[in-house]
């Protein structure tokens, strides 16, 4: 039975805080977010990408005493924020940090729980929970008590500092969407191990989620906006492209076709979300290709 060191060891340490990434947050999801990790971890900071309620996001934060807010004036995109996040905790002598989505609320003890996983193995780069959605239930892989998996999604994941340094921290060119993919597919090549363990599990909420019938089979229907339709459809190419991964850049291909099937059938502001899907299948060759030449 794996045996925790207990959360004190950690705090005392300064081993691990928490990262969350803000843009136009329900103020009191992010309250609770806030609420349920700030007595696990030594700080807690936070990148918030031009929100509009940054005033209020400030009240909010001007309540604990062990937060950072680092204020961008414009959105450049999730993984640069969190490429600010793992400044922040090499510069302070961390050794993990939790990221959090804004909207994400962490357990009980998830620290005292999820940190001594690390010790299995010195390979280790991110311990992970199982996900749970709240609209369509578990999301990917439910290893008992533990396994090892080739991708996990970023809120609620602990990562090692020293593994992002060591495979130059998350592409920004990425912007959002498919950042965590590409990420741990880098972590896998350069010899990380990703652990998720059904110890804990996040409960997460993945776009407007909702499951539909077409004929025998189950479609997922995220209701994302055009915007984030341009991210997913551009990145579900541009990622395995950059990497050389080909039999995965031909599932995103099929996987935009699928966008724009479950858009056309299923979901509103068809015309713009399919505009923005094309659009970003194109780009996706531009930007890889230029990414290979480099």
């Amino acid at each position: 039975m794996l045996k925790s060191g207990g959360v004190g060891e950690a705090l005392n340490n300064k081993k691990v805080y928490a990262g969350i990434v803000t843009f136009n947050p329900s103020l009191k999801v992010l309250e609770d977010n806030v609420l349920s990790v700030y007595k696990q971890v030594s700080e807690i900071v936070i990148v918030d990408n031009a929100s509009e309620n940054i005033e209020k996001i400030s009240e909010i934060i001007g309540q604990f005493n062990n937060i950072v807010l680092i204020k961008n004036y414009e959105n450049k995109g999730i993984a640069y924020a969190l490429n600010q996040l793992m400044n922040f905790g090499e510069s302070n002598l961390y050794t993990y940090m939790l990221t959090l989505d804004q909207d994400s609320k962490c357990p009980k003890n998830y620290i005292q729980d999820m940190l001594p996983f690390f010790k299995i193995d010195k390979k280790i780069g991110i311990v992970a929970p199982v996900i749970k959605d709240i609209n369509v239930g578990i999301v990917g892989h439910s290893p008992s008590p533990y396994g090892y998996v080739k991708t996990c999604i970023t809120s609620g994941s602990i990562v090692s500092i020293e593994a992002w340094k060591n495979i130059g921290g998350y592409d920004e060119l990425l912007f959002i969407d498919s950042v965590d993919f590409d990420f741990c597919y880098r972590l896998r090549k350069a010899k990380y191990l990703i652990l998720q363990t059904d110890r804990k599990c996040l409960i997460h909420e993945i776009g407007d989620g909702e499951i539909k019938k077409f004929l025998f089979w189950k479609v997922n229907v995220t209701n994302h906006s055009p915007f984030r339709k341009y991210y997913i459809s551009r990145n579900n190419i541009y990622y395995p492209l950059k990497n050389r991964m080909y039999i995965r850049f031909l599932r995103g291909v099929f996987r935009d076709l699928c966008l724009i099937f479950i858009v056309l059938f299923y979901e509103e502001s068809k015309v713009s979300k399919i505009k923005n899907i094309i659009q970003g299948m194109r780009d996706a060759f531009v930007i890889g290709k230029e990414k290979n030449e480099n």
